[in-house]
């Protein structure tokens, strides 16, 4: 008696369970259906890329880094092509004076603003006398090497040409009479300086006004730089700023056409960056 009540019931709600099947069936074949119809209506993000950058300069970079040193290469030309580097020499130069102040009294601070404010080359060569400049000049050489700038080269504190009644071009073959380095290697020089030495871009941001560099438009932090020109290095400058996230910027120009050039440039390249 119990089984055929049992299959009386089964046979009654078979249809009642068959129609909440169906009904779930279709229920998700137009979730299903939506969901796909959705994906499909939903237009593609472009992501707009930076316009292309397209200086007149010999060599560039830029280089984003924090204070742990990370880094990243935010654009980049030929930053290995070893080129005169003009006074970006006296980068390297208040370096050597800094780190043997044993050599120089209160006397030579004056010689110091003066070699990074006004770019003197006068002050430069006095500071170098102080220890000799031979002796000088081979410190400058062994800081380089130690800090892996492989293709610099420094033959004197100013960063100016030789001299040479044959008036001397750069080139592969004469570049051992010049002082001469890399985009790339002064961007690794610039961040020792950051780290080690920041009293240089302290002093070099007071002269930005003599130097060119407050010709430029930025609106963040200025945190110091240096130019350079001579006949045979063009337009150089090196410039450092800090961006709202608390990362160094450090840009390196070398080779531009002229004086003017180098500053010219450079804006492009903050331009392009603050895109």
């Amino acid at each position: 008696m119990r089984l055929k009540i049992f299959l009386i019931s089964f046979l009654v709600s078979l249809p009642f369970w068959w129609g909440i099947n169906a009904f779930q069936q279709n229920l998700e074949s137009a979730f299903y259906a939506q969901i796909s119809q959705s994906f499909q209506q939903i237009s593609k993000v472009e992501i707009p890329e930076k316009p292309k950058l397209d200086l007149k300069v010999k060599s560039i970079i830029s280089v984003k880094t924090n204070e742990a040193g990370r880094q990243k290469v935010l654009f980049e030309k030929a930053t290995d092509q070893i080129l005169p580097i003009a006074s970006l020499t006296k980068l390297m130069t208040a370096v050597i004076v800094l780190e043997h102040q044993e050599n120089y009294g209160p006397s030579q601070e004056d010689l110091l603003n003066r070699m990074l404010i006004q770019s003197d080359n006068k002050a430069a060569q006095a500071l170098a006398e102080v220890i000799g400049e031979t002796k000088f000049v081979d410190l400058m050489n062994e800081k380089a090497k130690n800090l892996g700038l492989e293709k610099t080269n420094f033959v004197n504190p100013t960063g100016l040409d030789p001299e040479d009644p044959e008036n001397l071009k750069y080139s592969s073959a004469t570049q051992d009479n010049f002082n001469r380095s890399t985009a790339k290697d002064l961007a690794k020089l610039t961040q020792y300086i950051l780290k080690e030495q920041p009293l240089i871009f302290e002093i070099s941001s007071q002269g930005s006004i003599k130097n060119g560099i407050f010709d430029l438009f930025l609106i963040q932090e200025i945190i110091g730089g240096k130019t350079g020109y001579t006949d045979e290095a063009g337009g150089c400058i090196l410039f450092v700023f800090k961006n709202e996230g608390g990362n160094f910027l450090i840009n390196v120009i070398l080779g531009a056409p002229s004086p003017s050039a180098r500053i010219e440039e450079m804006q492009k390249l903050i331009d392009w960056l603050n895109k």
